[in-house]
């Protein structure tokens, strides 16, 4: 075999996990699945292999067992296992999970309970199509199903019954941040199903067997062996699982890792020795490679267990940021830059219709993608892989179209890959979406004054130096009536220039803060005379390293609506106006948050300033409201106003703060 790292030769530590493989017999068949695993596997252990396997664990002073495959529960020999070693070993169970609603197995679950088996259970998406599509029909389905079941026995609910999900990726590319994903995975699950887990383990698809013929029959295969390549990190080296890990086959034969033992490759010297006649007392063999094991030091590292090098470490953050998907420090995924909304009813329907590639590779500090979208004429700006520019696509329906502008052509490329999949799956015959490779600085170059009705930007704006080229050019791209909705990182005072130009906290997305004071006055500057705040959240900086940097500065994720509209004022004045919301508009029919500080609901009248009686009157939402009132008699100041700073920001959690009445 290769040895592709300068000829390094790397031997074996101390055993602390010993991986038994029980046989290649499985329920599904997935594209992504290493071993080939399937319902016709027939390379399965056989009971006196068993035995021989538990009787020399019993004697070994390795207390970490995990149990794998194929399906480890449709092997017999599973039950022994955990039944003779659970007293004395951790043991895991590795399982897609699905196997364990089988009629005939169940009982399992009170097994696993009983001799406190850890479950690390595969789902590799939130999403039921993009768990279907990788592994079957109703799959999704069967999964939620037993994860209900498990966390209804005391799985994933921090009691001591461990229940970690694997997250793998459904096409070519390479996992995002595990922090990142994980945040994701658990918001998901617990809003929409009520599923509890203690850890996400996200792992690099390898290029052997079922895989690699998946990527030579779609022509991919040399591509994607060469991501593997370019994200290579030598600080995974020293922490690969093959160091530390043993793995057993069904009949006995050991392997330095589970994707050696895949592909055949005994451990050197012992190729023809079986797991209980070896002497483990001085045993340090020579582990041997192949190009395949690029998957396991790519960025952060990848094993059976996860990433291998620690996020917090920032020289090891820097080198994930920058090598995962991105060419430049202004297009990280960030967790400053990280949505920390809920995401609203809409928004979460139309992400299931929406790649998994797409998803997984986007970042955004907000959620900002506003209501009564249909037949728009939308910019997003600073739009990435098009996460929000397809959400918005299916919004604003076939009689709308959503323009997506960024810098970063690996971005873009995700993007453009994915569109006319996108339109099919929408029910478009018409492309309504286009997208366009520029600097956010020359969105004039594209759009003619008064052309579009909406822009929108997820943590976009702080990331580029000629922020207020950019809000001009923006406001003049609006039509009348039209805003710019959008999420940003701003800071409550202004940043240091020590700050400002240190490379980690710019691509963090701290760096390129805004002071909020002098982002409300740039964009008064341009037109956008009364900014709205639709939500705000402080961004917690758990990073020591990165604590010491910024020092007192608090950053905040903010979202902002900023209508073009004249007449508005610097104030909020008392002209007499009622406003009564009618109704009408769909995942807001009994009530509409406008901003912040104005919530309406159906049929009661509110009293309101003169801005807000515009921005009703003169915008999309007129039809959705009655305005009683008009501006020929002056009241003075707006009395019920709270007359708060958009952003007086103190640390009072995430309730939205809005700027009048």
């Amino acid at each position: 075999m290769n040895n592709f790292w300068d000829k390094k030769i790397l031997t074996k530590k101390s055993i602390e996990i010993i991986q038994i493989n029980l046989g290649n017999r499985c329920n599904l068949a997935c594209k992504h699945c290493h071993i080939e695993a399937s319902p016709l596997g027939s390379e399965n252990m056989k009971f006196e292999t068993a035995e021989k396997i538990i009787n020399r664990l019993k004697k070994l002073d390795i207390d970490q067992i995990e149990l794998t495959g194929g399906e480890p529960v449709l092997n017999p020999n599973l039950i022994q296992f955990i039944e003779k070693l659970s007293n004395s070993k951790k043991v895991a169970v590795r399982t897609n999970l699905v196997s364990l609603d089988i009629p005939e197995h169940k009982n399992i679950l009170d097994l696993f309970k009983a001799h406190n088996v850890a479950i690390i259970g595969s789902l590799p998406s939130v999403f039921e199509k993009t768990t279907d599509s990788q592994r079957g029909k109703n799959v999704f389905k069967n999964s939620i199903k037993v994860l209900e079941k498990l966390n209804s026995i005391g799985y994933g609910s921090g009691n001591g019954l461990k229940l970690d999900l694997v997250y793998n990726p459904a096409g070519d590319f390479l996992p995002p941040d595990n922090s990142l994903l994980e945040k994701d995975y658990r918001d998901l699950l617990m809003e929409s199903k009520n599923i509890r887990f203690n850890d996400l383990i996200t792992i690099v698809n390898v290029p052997i067997k079922r895989y690699r013929y998946y990527l030579e029959n779609k022509g991919k295969l040399l591509k994607y062996e060469d991501v593997l390549r370019n994200n290579h990190n030598p600080a995974t080296i020293d922490k690969l699982m093959c160091h530390s890990i043993l793995s057993v086959d069904y009949e006995g034969f050991v392997y330095d890792c589970d994707f050696n033992l895949a592909t055949g490759t005994r451990i050197k010297d012992f190729e023809n020795s079986r797991f209980w006649e070896i002497d483990f007392s001085n045993f340090k063999p020579e582990i041997s490679f192949d190009n395949y094991c690029y998957a396991c030091t790519v960025n952060t590292g990848s094993s059976c267990h996860g990433t291998l090098i620690n996020d917090n470490d920032i020289e090891n953050s820097v080198k994930n940021y920058y090598g995962e998907t991105l060419n430049s420090s202004r297009d990280l995924q960030t967790n400053a830059c990280r949505t920390t909304e809920s995401i609203p009813r809409d928004v979460k329907e139309s992400l299931k219709y929406i790649n998994d590639e797409i998803i997984i590779k986007y970042y955004g500090c907000g959620s900002p993608i506003p209501l009564v979208l249909e037949g728009l004429k939308v910019l997003d700006v600073g739009c990435g892989t098009g996460r929000d520019t397809y959400v918005i696509s299916r919004l604003v329906g076939k009689n709308g179209f959503v323009y997506g502008i960024d810098m970063t052509e690996n971005q873009l490329s995700v993007a453009e890959k994915h569109l006319n999949e996108q339109m099919k799956t929408f029910g478009y015959k018409k492309k309504n979406v286009e997208f366009i490779l520029n600097y956010l600085k020359n969105i004039g170059d594209h759009f003619k004054n008064e052309s579009l009705d909406l822009a929108v930007s997820n943590c976009v704006i702080n990331l580029t130096e000629k922020k207020e080229t950019v809000l001009r050019q923006i406001y003049n791209a609006l039509k009348y009536g039209g805003e710019f909705y959008f999420s940003d990182v701003y800071s409550d005072r202004r940043v240091p220039r020590h700050v400002v130009t240190n490379e980690i906290l710019y691509g963090e997305c701290l760096g390129g803060a805004l002071y909020y004071m002098d982002f409300e006055r740039i964009a008064r500057s341009v037109g956008f005379t009364d900014p709205r705040i639709m939500s705000k959240s402080k961004i917690a900086i758990e990073n020591p390293k990165i604590a010491d940097l910024v020092g007192n500065i608090n950053f905040y994720s903010i979202t902002y609506r900023l209508w073009k509209l004249d007449g508005l004022e610097d104030a909020c004045e008392d002209y007499g106006h009622i406003a009564i919301y009618k109704g009408g508009i769909p995942n807001s029919q009994f009530s509409l948050e406008l901003d912040g500080g104005h919530i309406f609901f159906k049929n009661k009248p509110e009293r309101v300033c003169g801005n807000t009686a515009r921005m009703i009157q003169e915008t999309r939402f007129a039809k959705y409201f009655e305005i009683i009132g008009d501006f020929s008699e002056h009241f003075g100041l707006f009395q019920e106003c709270n007359n708060i700073s958009p952003v007086k920001i103190k640390d009072e959690g995430n309730d939205p703060i809005g700027s009048c009445c």
